[in-house]
């Protein structure tokens, strides 16, 4: 009898059958076997292997653009000086011909410029290196250099009755750097409230203000509070710290000796509201922050009842004090306020209707007295001394549109750079980032939650899941590529997923975003990197002796007397190197009353010293309140054996990721 032959095709598909099956057992066993969960299921090796810093996308080179960061006008009003951050350079524009004429290298990404009395220096202030450059203006050259905080932003030139002094504002580390010049040096660093971002000196009696980007930290129920510092420049000490209530994103500062006020721009936010609200123009809306002398700050409507104008950033005033220029970023427009009709309906306001101001959205007309359309993201602005010209920073058109104040007619345009970033997917995906038109009625923009693609420190009560439920913690978009899943539930699984058509239905209240712009927002999103919280100076070097023992902490697989600490309990389990996160959902006891849930994706941890508040809901205010106050079972992490000098190395060792 003849044997029926198998044929080959069958035996090998039943071979790999087999190893299949039992690839996917052995997988499924390891995975559990080093996280220490049973609960697990099939999860994929990117999770914790084939993870390379070198290849996320926020390492790839990138176009770099003509962006105008800052502006800054000789004494004379015929040269015009606008730092270009992304290509390394200050650019000397002849004003009478809107022509560039002269082009100044500055390394390390040129972000805020100060000029001399007699325009024969310039201070620039270099985010990345952590400095301050002095250009002789005569040779065109660099010819000192200066340490400073962290990413150094704003920077004011002022006259006390010390001396000359440079106040820089240093948006990294929270604080303030006094220098003087000659030669030019930093005297003394002061704490300002978190993010400064721009510097204004009031007159020769040697105070700056200084406008701070984020409210403080604070506990995920409470009300957020900007500040205003005004800091004695002269004397290296505060002078005083005006707290603007509910108000963040205060990215501007003016003077108006005329009438002794202080002007910031400001974003009213109302985080706490469900987010339903955004329908009736409740969650933010754009406003201008009054700061007298003796008064508290009033603030003041810049939006309409019906259309707003978002992000309000840069802001000045004329000479003689009749009108202020506000610059909206997400809306592409120039508000135009008359100071004067200003000044009459706060000197005939009640106490009430000054404190209830910012509400009024009809209240606007009193003092708004035209807008201006400008290019895209109109950020910085800079006045002739005469205060004839406006000049607007449009950084993602990468010009300078020259207005004539007399009129408030458009005069013409510097162009920077031949590049219109059309056939570049980052730039046309920043362009969708800091946009208000995809939100209901303008109100905000991806980036009025996210300044320069991190995070507000602000918690939001999403109302999918019930009012007043789950309240989450905005989370940084810095490093954000590679660590899907998103949201603080990891229901969405790709960016697209999470900027998109939920995204319209939960914040936005309008149309999804068309699916091309939403890739192009994608692919700027995974361009950013992460935080940095090391200064240029350290930047390289070896962990010190601190950061090496909290390292040792971090990576421990025992306590100091050898106690085995479960796998599910490591710290390197659920944030694995190198991007210190697993991408999985995980229990570590922080469940709060409201909450639905235990389980909470795991953050990535690059650039966590910079993202305070923590936890899923924001209840954290410090990397120490983790464990001091909010770990109190060893669930997120074996930490009881720990005391304050082993904490303290392990936050140190945190600091440098």
């Amino acid at each position: 009898m003849k044997t029926r032959r198998i044929p080959y095709f069958l035996v090998a598909a039943a071979l790999l059958g087999l190893l299949g099956w039992g690839g996917y057992d052995w997988s499924l066993g390891h995975v559990q076997r080093w996280t220490g969960r049973a609960d697990l299921g099939y999860v994929s090796c990117h999770n914790c292997h084939l993870v390379k810093p070198e290849e996320m996308p926020w390492s790839a080179p990138r176009t770099r653009h003509s962006a105008p960061d800052a502006l800054a006008v000789a004494p004379d009003g015929r040269r015009l000086f606008v730092a270009l951050g992304e290509r390394d350079e200050v650019v000397e524009v002849e004003v009478a011909t809107r022509r560039v004429i002269r082009r100044l290298a500055v390394a390390g990404q040129p972000a805020g410029l100060a000029l001399s009395p007699r325009g024969d220096q310039l201070y620039v202030t270099c985010r990345l290196h952590d400095s301050v450059a002095v250009v002789d203006l005569t040779s065109g050259r660099e010819v000192e250099r200066a340490f400073v905080g962290l990413e150094p932003l704003g920077i004011a030139f002022g006259q006390t009755p010390q001396g000359d002094r440079l106040v820089v504002a240093n948006v990294g580390s929270d604080d303030l750097s006094v220098l003087a010049l000659q030669p030019l040096r930093e005297l003394t660093r002061i704490a300002a409230g978190r993010q400064p971002c721009a510097v204004a000196f009031q007159g020769t009696n040697g105070l700056a203000s200084v406008a701070n980007r984020l409210s403080a930290i604070g506990k995920a129920s409470a009300v957020p509070a900007s500040e205003l510092t005004v800091v004695d420049a002269g004397r290296g000490r505060i002078h005083d710290r005006q707290p603007l209530t509910s108000a963040h994103l205060a990215e501007g500062i003016a003077m108006v000796p005329k009438h002794g006020w202080t002007l910031v721009p400001i974003v009213k936010v109302r985080n706490l509201v469900p987010i339903t609200q955004v329908a009736n123009g409740w969650v933010m809306s754009s406003g201008l922050a009054v700061a007298g002398p003796e008064d508290e700050p009033v603030q003041l409507p810049l939006d309409e009842a019906n259309a707003g104008f978002a992000d309000p950033s840069g802001v000045v005033a004329d000479p003689a004090g009749r009108r202020a220029y506000i610059a909206s970023g997400g809306g592409d427009v120039i508000t135009v306020v008359d100071l004067d009709r200003m000044a009459a309906w706060l000197a005939g306001a009640s106490a009430a209707a000054r404190s209830e101001a910012i509400d009024d959205l009809s209240l606007s007309p009193e003092y708004v007295v035209a807008r201006i359309s400008t290019g895209r993201n109109p950020r910085q602005l800079a006045l002739s001394p005469d205060g004839s010209r406006l000049f607007v920073a449009e950084r993602l058109d990468d010009s300078v549109l020259v207005v004539d104040t007399a009129t408030l007619r458009v005069q013409g345009r510097i162009v920077l750079g031949d590049d219109d970033g059309r056939f570049d997917p980052v730039r046309r995906g920043e362009r969708v980032f800091t946009d208000a038109r995809y939100t209901f009625q303008q109100q905000f923009s991806c980036r009025s939650c996210h300044p320069d693609g991190h995070m507000d420190g602000l918690s939001y009560d999403f109302d999918g899941d019930g009012i007043g439920d789950n309240l989450l913690d905005n989370r940084s978009l810095r490093g954000v590529a590679g660590t899907a899943p998103f949201k603080w539930n990891g229901k969405n699984t790709s960016l697209l997923m999470q900027c998109g058509p939920r995204f319209a239905r939960v914040l936005m209240r309008t149309d999804p975003i068309p699916p091309a712009e939403l890739r192009d927002l994608s692919r700027f999103l995974e361009s950013q990197p992460p935080a940095r919280t090391v200064h240029h100076r350290q930047a390289e070097q070896p962990l010190t002796p601190a950061q090496e023992r909290g390292r040792q902490t971090f990576f421990a697989t025992v306590t100091p007397d050898g106690t085995p600490i479960p796998r599910l309990r490591q710290c390197q389990t659920c944030h694995r190197p190198p991007l210190f996160s697993n991408r999985l959902k995980g229990a570590v006891g922080t469940r709060a009353p409201r909450d639905t849930t235990e389980y909470f994706d795991t953050p990535h941890l690059l650039g966590i010293a910079a993202s305070a508040p923590y936890l899923h809901d924001g209840r954290a205010q410090t990397l120490e309140e983790l464990w001091t106050v909010y770990q109190t079972n060893n669930l997120h992490g074996v930490s009881s054996h720990m005391n304050k000098h082993q904490l303290n190395d392990l936050i140190e060792y945190l600091k440098t990721l």
